[in-house]
């Protein structure tokens, strides 16, 4: 059986104007042992060439739509393959999916020249601002090590260096489609660039002039309105909750029965709610501090402790209860049931710890980690 070797480049198309005809893409590789074919897979279509001398080139005859990123991928391969769906099969079948050999560019013309050292995992496009661009971006993302997550401080200093990062990228380019790629990014999902989900509201007074800056520049490829709005959602879901009222919001427990939150206020001053989920290694992790802080004040008439598990699957929920037995009350809560909950109370990481004066309905204290609990209990 030959020996086959693979590289997926991501590849994502930002045309300036609309075409469709003769798109070239020329590369060369660098390796020990050279593939003999070469794939690019956009959208259902296949295109193939061989490579020669180490050297290849597509011509590819498609309509791009303007301004806009079209998902694409290049595989470079020992086996010739007819179809799509020859070619999944393929993958499927021997699992041949190593991190490393994922490569992401931007064609950003209708004529793309690129290396790519497999041995190296290394790729490199010329003449491209966009390329440069991204590759920059790319760096600051490798950064972020989630297999080693250092002391709190030190995370601080990191999110923080990368945001600055991050900004002087964003202030350095022109606005472009990919500057708002990735702005939305960073408001939407700021947990898979930062050690800390809210690093990103922290800098919020500078994402807000990076955006009135870029807008200025009325660039047809850089939708200011819509990254407004992300920034907006964000500060929403990201601004402190004190003193917010509680919304009306049902949950159910292991017996199906389900009531509203408000129900759990009855003789008692605080409800200290743990939203947390059984697909959260975290949340699962901190259970027996919590169980033990639950021991700690069960003589304080003061406090109700509950958790809350969010868009769990039932069964699972419940299995796990089970197996792990709680002395205070647990229920499910599916986000399909009351979709501004999350924004609301700011639930936008897991564990979610949140203190609610039942005499008030409002919300006492909340984004805070469970060593703070007892001291916050105290001050109560």
């Amino acid at each position: 059986m030959s020996r086959s070797i693979f590289v997926f480049i991501l590849t994502f198309l930002a045309i300036s104007n609309s075409y469709g005809q003769n798109i070239r893409l020329k590369f060369k590789v660098y390796a020990d042992t050279l593939p003999v074919y070469s794939y690019i897979l956009m959208d259902e279509d296949v295109f193939k060439t061989e490579i020669k001398n180490g050297t290849g080139e597509f011509v590819i005859n498609k309509i791009i739509d303007k301004g806009h990123f079209n998902f694409a991928q290049l595989a470079l391969s020992d086996s010739a393959f007819t179809s799509r769906e020859d070619f999944s099969s393929f993958f499927r079948r021997h699992k041949i999916f190593p991190p490393n050999f994922f490569y992401s560019l931007i064609i950003d013309s209708s004529d793309l020249t690129m290396d790519i050292d497999i041995k190296t995992h290394q790729l490199k496009v010329y003449g491209s601002d966009l390329n440069k661009q991204f590759s920059e971006f790319e760096t600051i993302a490798k950064s972020l090590d989630l297999t080693h997550i250092p002391a709190m401080e030190e995370q601080i200093k990191g999110d923080n260096n990368r945001m600055a990062r991050f900004l002087k990228i964003l202030a350095k380019y022109p606005a472009n489609k990919l500057s708002e790629e990735y702005l939305t990014h960073l408001l939407e999902n700021p947990s898979f660039s930062f050690y800390n989900s809210n690093t990103v509201f922290q800098h919020k007074d500078s994402i807000y002039q990076l955006i009135q800056r870029l807008k200025k520049e009325n660039s047809p490829y850089f939708d200011s309105g819509r990254i407004l709005k992300k920034y907006q959602s964000m500060v929403a879901l990201y601004e402190p909750k004190e003193n917010v009222p509680v919304p009306s919001f049902l949950i159910t427990n292991a017996k199906g029965q389900s009531k509203y939150i408000k129900e759990l206020y009855n003789s008692t001053d605080y409800l200290i709610i743990d939203f947390w989920g059984t697909w959260c290694g975290p949340c699962i992790a901190q259970h027996p501090e919590l169980q033990r802080i639950v021991n700690a004040y069960k003589a304080n008439g003061k406090f109700k402790f509950v958790g809350i598990a969010v868009n769990d699957k039932f069964a699972s929920w419940k299995q796990y209860l089970e197996k792990h037995v709680y002395t205070y009350e647990n229920y499910i809560f599916q986000d399909s049931d009351y979709p501004n909950l999350r924004k609301e109370l700011g639930i936008y990481s897991f564990p979610r710890y949140v203190i609610v004066n039942t005499k008030e309905n409002k919300v006492v204290r909340s984004n805070f980690q469970i060593n703070q609990l007892r001291d916050i209990l105290n001050t109560l």
